[in-house]
C-alpha cells in the first residue's frame, strides 16, 4: 500500500514539474528560446524530459 501513495506522489511531483517547465519556457520569447538553443516546437518534448529527471 505505501508503494501505491509514493508512486502516486512521484506522479504528482513530476506533473508538477512538468506543468511548471511548459509554463515557464512559453512564456518566453522566440529570441530567448533560440539563445538557448531550442525552438518552440521543442517545448513540450523538454517539458517531459524535466519531468523524467525530476521523478
Amino acid at each position: 500500500m505505501l508503494y501505491l501513495f509514493n508512486a502516486l506522489v512521484s506522479r504528482l511531483h513530476a506533473y508538477a514539474v512538468y506543468q511548471r517547465t511548459k509554463s515557464e519556457l512559453t512564456q518566453l520569447d522566440d529570441r530567448s528560446l533560440a539563445d538557448m538553443g531550442f525552438q518552440r516546437g521543442e517545448i513540450e518534448f523538454l517539458a517531459r524530459k524535466a519531468a523524467e529527471v525530476e521523478a
